[in-house]
């Protein structure tokens, strides 16, 4: 329990405050009274009241490498445990490590407390912790898992990337072909009253035009309606899910992120065999992290093969999780028994690989994402020119 205290230090004569761990406000002013402080004041320490923000995946990776380093360096578990909980910048954060030490000072272990935790740690945390207490390497379990978050996390940030820009490009289309839809179409709108026949799409883009300006309100409560839709549908993970899916099947996005899905694979699958996981735990896991249904579904069915006794590397070419350039490399690993290293290699190599294909992507997706914003903004240049040319007679 942690005490705040006020005292006199008898040493230097200075006043002091701090914070103390005791098991009572006795035992906080015997401690102190050992280092010849006089105290005045001891509290019980009241944590802060700020609701703080959500606590993301990626906020877990930073605290397990500061977990692995203080360890190796012979700070005792519950020690390192309780100073990432001492975090006044992120108190859910803290919140979730203070609960751990306490079920570790409960007698439970460290991967239990894991498993038990509110803090979204990935599945497989809990099985590389638990396979380095075993192993009395959980310094080097916690670098493992951490290393494998980071990854993790750079993987989804690729894909952002890669869809952030050429979705940014259509916004700003967007919203500049909304400009040119309140400012410059309705100064074109009186030609609907002037009795002439107007071409079809000058008679569109003139009265809608026309409508925005005279209802702006509704257009403006539209537009927020498809964004809160919008943002509604994609925070529901069943729909994105679904939206991988088919992005997945398609012919040039789709062999990046299958690739990129394929090195998250084996790199998860890779650390799991180096911790010492039992190969069918470390599948089902590895299983569980393909981001697309169809992928998850071989990767199942691999599991099935390898217990009915098929080899690794048979069942892994049944599957065709990994393309086949890579059982090469995997087949060797098998028979040497240095499979788990070779599965690293494997991730590393497709990591690779799905760099230069993200560039690809990108290039094409740009010129995709600047010739829809043409045609958007180009549709309702054209529908001026046509009202133009047919009030005034010229032939076009």
């Amino acid at each position: 329990m942690k005490f705040h205290f006020r005292g006199i230090d008898r040493t230097t004569g200075q006043r002091v405050e701090g914070d103390i761990e005791a098991v009572s406000q006795a035992e906080g002013v015997r401690q102190l009274a050992e280092k010849r402080i006089d105290a005045f004041e001891v509290e019980a320490f009241v944590p802060s009241k700020k609701r703080g923000r959500k606590v993301k995946t990626a906020d877990l990776v930073l605290p397990l490498q500061e977990l692995a380093t203080l360890t190796v360096s012979g700070v005792a578990l519950i020690d390192a445990v309780r100073a990432l909980a001492q975090n006044d910048e992120h108190p859910n954060l803290a919140k979730g490590f203070m609960a751990i030490a306490s079920r570790i000072e409960g007698g439970e272990s460290f991967s239990a407390a894991i498993k038990q935790s509110t803090l979204p740690f990935p599945d497989y945390v809990a099985h590389l912790v638990s396979a380095g207490e075993v192993g009395g390497q959980l310094a080097q379990a916690l670098t493992n898992a951490s290393e494998q978050m980071n990854y993790d996390q750079a993987v989804r940030g690729d894909i952002k990337s890669a869809l952030t820009y050429p979705m940014v490009l259509i916004a700003s289309g967007i919203g500049a072909m909304l400009i040119i839809f309140f400012a410059v179409v309705p100064k074109f709108s009186h030609m609907l009253d002037a009795g002439k026949e107007l071409p079809a799409l000058a008679f569109l883009v003139l009265s809608a035009g026309r409508y925005a300006n005279e209802s702006p309100g509704i257009i403006l409560a539209v537009i927020i309606a498809i964004l809160l839709l919008g943002s509604g549908i994609f925070a529901n993970a069943g729909v994105r899910r679904k939206i991988m899916d088919l992005l997945v099947e398609t012919p040039v996005i789709g062999p990046w992120l299958a690739e990129q899905d394929a090195a998250r694979w084996a790199s998860l699958c890779s650390a799991m065999l180096m911790a010492k996981v039992s190969l069918i735990t470390a599948l089902r896991l590895s299983a569980a992290s393909c981001n697309f249904s169809r992928r998850r579904r071989r990767a199942e069915a691999m599991i099935k093969d390898v217990e009915d006794g098929i080899s690794f590397t048979d069942a892994l070419e049944r599957s065709r999780l990994v393309p086949g350039t890579s059982l090469n490399l995997v087949s060797v690993g098998d028979k040497t028994g240095q499979l788990a290293q070779m599965l690293r290699a494997v991730a590393q190599l497709h990591d690779s690989s799905c760099k230069r294909r993200m560039k690809q992507v990108l290039t094409l997706m740009e010129p995709v994402a600047i010739l829809i914003v043409g045609l958007l903004i180009g549709v309702m240049i054209l529908g001026i020119v046509l009202a133009i040319t047919a009030s005034t007679d010229i032939a076009i």
